[in-house]
């Protein structure tokens, strides 16, 4: 795991990958079913990370039939314990496995891609608790967001309710729905309360590299299996989609169903901050360490512990609020097996004093709560809690802002977070990553000074001096194109095209044979060829592409005639056409020009078009020549032409006679 594998949304080192199982139902128990299996465990540490089993019919889960095959699309998996549990540094090894049946007569497989730290597109993925109990509520939190590299408008998440085996085991049992709770300015559908069902949740217009949290609450059903291997309530069919993004579902939750007489449930959670990222070598810094309760059992003689590494830990003191109570108040050196009592919505905080070591190695700590042997955490992803510091020399980076637009800069590891300026400490040589994100209504445009070019987000490889940053963002346009997919032709780019407000865009038309482009709407752009330019977009706006036949009509007036008449199909962009025209007598032709007149040249009685890239017509009209240039001579005519020959000639020889 490196930097580049933390998210600068939580900070978290995340490993994600997708997976799309084939699965035969054979109609067996489920332990006998065609399955498969993922696991991902932190060699490092010696520990599993996570872990999904997954088998033909299993409640709670999209199954898609055919041909007796059960299918789901891509599934998203998202592993990230927390800063303790996996940290940069850590080697993680990924296992997948793929089976039939127990009996040998069902296939099952599964695919496997893009395993690394983000999804190129939209991706959603929720967490809840890992024990519950029947009738009690279960509250899965979900983190959505967008890293397609454009803006994904009408970005839409659908949860459908979780499921787990009937305690007679003869059929699937639903959740409930009990509540929603999302971000300001989002609109959500749910089914009554008391009641199981959809919910849709419409987040709008995700900008690149956005994202964001929201929980949804869900009461567990009273028939609810409570015997192993169907107490699992599974929460998998909930995905995200959005205009021009790929739909994903989101990873497998699993909660594990316990009976109501086994230990109550609670949940303790543990978080731990020094306030920064980076420390000099055998320099002071002060931990703060905070153990909530957040029921719904009150718990006595729950433990911290806490691992050093890096660092000599000296002294500490305890202290509490809501009720709580510490096991000793005060103490020095690493904690172990630190007692506490904390009643429901009760907390313990531990201000602990440490000294960097002298590097280059990183000061790190991570602290575990345990409950007491008679109460069983409800959730056990929120146990531990780890911190991280960089040793070495300072540096510092700063950030600034500009362009008309507005947006964010995060930092990995953590330190910026601005408004217009920030700066944060980065020990010398150190590699600091920085992601942009544009406001709604924005776009990043890109980075100067110590960050240079479009990328993001970007990677400063060492710092080595203090350095300045400056990410630009701007107002964005919208163009929403139609006919990108014919028919008839092709264009590039589709979707939603989402620039700075002033920038071009250019549409590549491809035209099938016989055919050619042709665009239309509010944007004000140019077409050229099979090039359509909009330049400057000012503000949002519309473009109909559309491919017409490539052909020439033509059209032949009174007194004469054409030849083809009509409309004549041009298979080869570029080639000409040759037509007869025919006058009647006593008339000329004449071919229009102008408009959408092909052009070309009129030879005696053929007229040869231009070169025909372009709809266009050949229209042909007769003129009447006037009397006086086409006449027959009549005999009295003729004579005194003759006359008037025989006359001159006299005169010309008389002339030379007298010149002799």
């Amino acid at each position: 795991m490196t930097l580049a594998d933390v998210d600068p949304s939580d900070g978290k080192v995340h490993l994600r990958m997708a997976v799309a199982p084939v699965i035969q139902d054979g109609g067996h128990s489920p332990q006998s079913q065609a399955y498969f299996y993922v696991e991902v465990r932190n060699v490092t540490k010696g520990s599993k990370l996570f872990y999904t089993f997954n088998f033909a019919a299993q409640p709670g889960v999209p199954w898609q039939t055919l041909g007796g095959y059960q299918y789901t699309g891509w599934q998203a998996i998202d592993v990230a314990p927390g800063n303790g549990l996996l940290d940069v540094g850590d080697t993680v090894e990924v296992e997948v496995i793929a089976a039939g049946c127990s009996a040998g007569g069902h296939s099952g497989e599964v695919y496997v891609d893009s395993i690394g730290p983000f999804f190129a597109g939209l991706l959603v993925s929720a967490t809840g608790p890992t024990t519950t109990k029947p009738d009690d509520t279960v509250t899965y939190d979900y983190a959505y967001s967008n890293n397609s590299g454009v803006v994904v408008s009408n970005s839409i998440v659908e949860a459908i309710s979780p499921q787990v085996k009937s305690a007679s085991s003869s059929g699937n049992v639903d959740a409930v729905f009990q509540s929603v709770s999302v971000p300001a300015g989002v609109s959500c559908t749910t089914p009554a309360v008391g009641s199981a069902g959809p919910v849709s949740c419409d987040f709008g217009q995700l900008v690149d590299r956005s994202s964001g949290t929201f929980q949804i609450t869900w009461k567990v059903p009273s028939t609810a299996s409570v015997s192993s291997p169907n107490n699992s309530l599974n929460h998998g069919n909930y995905r995200i989609s959005g205009t021009g993004a790929s739909t994903v579902l989101g990873p497998l939750v699993q909660t594990q169903v316990a009976s109501a007489n086994s230990n109550p449930l609670t949940d303790l959670t543990v978080a731990v901050t020094d306030g920064t990222s980076a420390v000099t070598p055998n320099s002071a810094q002060t931990y703060t360490v905070t153990v909530r309760n957040n029921g719904p059992t009150a718990v006595a003689g729950a433990t911290l512990d806490q691992v050093a590494t890096g660092m000599t830990v000296g002294a500490w003191t305890c202290s509490s609020a809501g009720g709580a109570s510490c096991g000793a108040g005060s103490g020095t050196g690493v904690l172990t097996t630190q007692s506490m009592d904390i009643p429901v919505g009760g907390s313990v905080v531990y201000t602990i004093n440490a000294t960097s070591g002298a590097g280059p190695a990183p000061a790190s700590t991570r602290f575990t709560v345990t409950p007491p042997s008679q109460v069983t955490d409800s959730n056990t992803n929120n146990n531990t809690a780890g911190d991280a510091n960089s040793v070495g020399a300072l540096r510092t980076l700063s950030l600034t802002k500009a362009g008309a637009g507005s947006g964010t800069v995060v930092s990995v590891p953590s330190g910026l977070n601005c408004g217009v300026n920030c700066s944060m400490p980065v020990a010398d040589g150190n590699s600091v990553i920085l992601t942009a994100t544009a406001a709604p209504g924005n776009v990043f445009v890109g980075w100067s000074g110590a960050c240079t070019g479009t990328a993001n987000p970007c990677n400063i490889a060492s710092v080595t001096a203090d350095s300045t940053v400056i990410a630009n963002f701007a107002p964005i346009a919208t163009i929403t194109a139609t006919g990108t997919a014919g028919p008839n032709g092709t264009v590039s780019p589709t979707g939603l095209q989402t620039v700075p407000a002033g920038s071009s865009v250019t549409y590549t038309l491809v035209p099938d044979a016989g055919y050619f482009p042709q665009a239309d709407g509010s944007c004000q752009g140019s077409l050229s060829g099979n090039s359509y330019v909009i330049n400057p977009v000012t503000t949002d706006c519309t473009v109909a592409f559309s491919f017409v036949p490539l052909q020439v009509t033509a059209s032949a007036g009174p007194n004469g005639a054409i030849s083809p008449l009509g409309v004549t199909p041009v298979t080869t962009p570029g080639s000409t056409l040759t037509y007869t025209i025919t006058p009647a007598a006593g008339y000329r032709a004449v071919v229009a020009t102008g408009g959408s007149a092909c052009g070309g040249t009129l030879v005696g009685d053929t007229f040869t078009t231009a070169a025909v890239s372009v709809p266009c017509t050949v229209a042909v009209s007769f003129a009447a020549i006037p009397a006086e240039t086409y006449a027959v001579p009549t005999l009295s005519q003729w004579g005194l032409i003759m006359l008037s020959v025989l006359m001159g000639l006299f005169f010309v020889g008389t002339r030379r006679n007298f010149l002799r």
